[in-house]
């Protein structure tokens, strides 16, 4: 405990550290992994055939893909004793939840939600990592001895709401809370459905919620509605796992009185970074892990353009290395420095994947349909508590809604916000939006997370013969596509 507290508090200064020294701490790390997987992996011994451990950049390094590292997975991994077929077999078996797979290792997979599942192994030392970096350049409250001192005595009490429980990275992290970390707060975990949720959270009087950005909006109507009592007791809000949105982010913020921390992760890199506790976004903890928000075809975009994806490398994990590994998801650097005095880097905006676009058919060619256009749109109906655009046919949408207790849905005015933004982005008379109005909108049963964008048809198969780019079109065609076809979408098992 003594040792874990000490690193933790060092681990913070690393946030005010120039910026040079920082990267000279990321370069030795970086170096010292790719070191290691050259000499223990064959999958990255064969990709870095060539490469000097102790002279490279970054870019001499190939990126990977989840496909690419689930293809050979039995290669990628340096520890010869783990195997795929024994991976699966342990998490098929729900009795495994919450022990380590072969005794020594933190074991679970990504959702899914963007096809075949991400298989994960890692140390639990990463575990400690990954909490010491929580509890100190995620904490609400500025980290000092003192403060360590005084959460001894009167340990935190974290409420985790999720949606699911099972093999997910936002799951095994909960599980595999590290016995160093442990007296320094008091747990509870429930999930969304259990019917006693709003009767404990106000039992268990949390200093700390985190859960997912839909979960803590349905609990900011419950506090609104005056079921749930959290206040003054609460004093940190932490969203991870899907995007916050800018409404949901007011509506969580009036309901609790709290600035929303917004972590941005992936399941390979469950400590990639931490809320800002006074500005929207995340800091990038660049000691342990790179964040590269590049275009379709991997070059670097300028601070302040959303990229096409990002490129993720884990430091630390070294038992299955992601290096430079794709994830699909639109990422906004900040261009200006926030009021909380960290000098890592800045994550401004996270908006959802790339794959969270529809492709509509216009005059025997395909056009891009971004998220943004029913986004947008929703903006302006304040009475909506969630909605869920459907691909039902090529050109043809319909629009769930779900609206807020005590609310009716103004159509007419919906209906007006929608032609609008169908009129900017030039899909006026391309396609046809049906709303339709629901009692109850929620999680994907498979994977646990909410999605507002649902596309059964897909890009078409002969999309790269037939694809439209046109430069003169606004925004959305030129970012999404290149003259080789769509961006392939990582999973971001957030």
């Amino acid at each position: 405990m003594i040792r874990f507290t000490v690193r933790s508090l060092s681990m913070n200064r690393v946030s005010r550290m120039p910026e040079d020294r920082v990267a000279a701490l990321q370069r030795r790390r970086l170096r010292a992994l790719v070191g290691h997987a050259i000499q223990h992996s064959a999958f990255y011994r064969e990709r870095y055939r060539g490469i000097d451990p102790d002279r490279f950049e970054l870019e001499d390094l190939a990126p990977t893909s989840k496909g690419e590292l689930m293809a050979h997975f039995d290669r990628v991994v340096t520890d010869p004793e783990i195997r795929r077929a024994d991976l699966e077999r342990f998490l098929d078996d729900p009795n495994n939840e919450g022990t380590l797979f072969r005794g020594k290792y933190i074991a679970s997979h990504t959702s899914g939600s963007q096809g075949q599942p991400m298989l994960i192994v890692q140390d639990r030392g990463l575990s400690e990592l990954m909490f010491g970096l929580q509890m100190t350049r995620g904490n609400a409250r500025k980290p000092t001895p003192l403060e360590a001192a005084r959460r001894l005595c009167s340990p935190a009490r974290l409420a985790v709401v999720t949606l699911k429980r099972g093999f997910y990275p936002s799951a095994t992290v909960f599980q595999a809370i590290p016995a160093a970390a442990r007296p320094f707060l008091r747990l509870l975990w429930l999930s969304q459905t259990d019917p006693d949720v709003i009767d404990r959270l106000n039992a268990f009087r949390p200093t700390a919620l985190t859960g997912y950005a839909g979960v803590l909006e349905e609990l900011a109507l419950e506090a609104e509605s005056g079921r749930l009592r959290l206040s003054p007791e609460l004093q940190q809000v932490v969203s991870n796992s899907e995007v916050l949105t800018d409404r949901a982010r007011a509506r969580i913020q009036a309901a609790f009185g709290l600035h929303v921390m917004n972590n941005y992760a992936t399941g390979e890199c469950t400590f990639l970074s931490n809320g800002c506790r006074t500005d929207p976004g995340a800091h990038v903890n660049a000691d342990w892990a790179i964040l590269e928000v590049v275009d379709a075809d991997n070059r670097p975009v300028p601070v302040g353009t959303p990229g096409a994806k990002v490129l993720i490398t884990n430091l630390a994990n070294r038992t299955l290395p992601f290096i430079r590994y794709e994830v699909g998801d639109v990422v906004t650097m900040a261009t200006s420095p926030c009021r909380c005095g960290s000098r890592l880097p800045r994550i401004e905006r996270i908006d959802g994947r790339t794959a969270d676009t529809f492709w509509i058919e216009e005059g025997g060619r395909y056009r891009q349909l971004i998220s943004s256009v029913f986004k947008n749109a929703f903006d302006y109906a304040r009475e909506v508590r969630e909605w869920q655009a459907v691909q039902v046919e090529r050109n043809r949408f319909s629009v769930r809604v779900e609206v807020l207790p005590g609310q009716e849905l103004d159509r007419e005015h919906l209906r007006r916000a929608l032609d609008r933004q169908l009129e900017l982005y030039r899909f006026q008379g391309l396609v046809s939006v049906e709303v339709e109005r629901v009692d109850r909108l929620g999680p994907d049963p498979e994977t646990g997370k909410f999605r507002r964008i649902v596309s059964p048809i897909g890009p078409p198969k002969d999309l790269e013969q037939r694809l439209r780019v046109d430069p003169a079109h606004p925004g959305p065609i030129p970012s999404g596509v290149t003259s080789r076809g769509p961006r392939r979408a990582g999973s971001p098992g957030r």
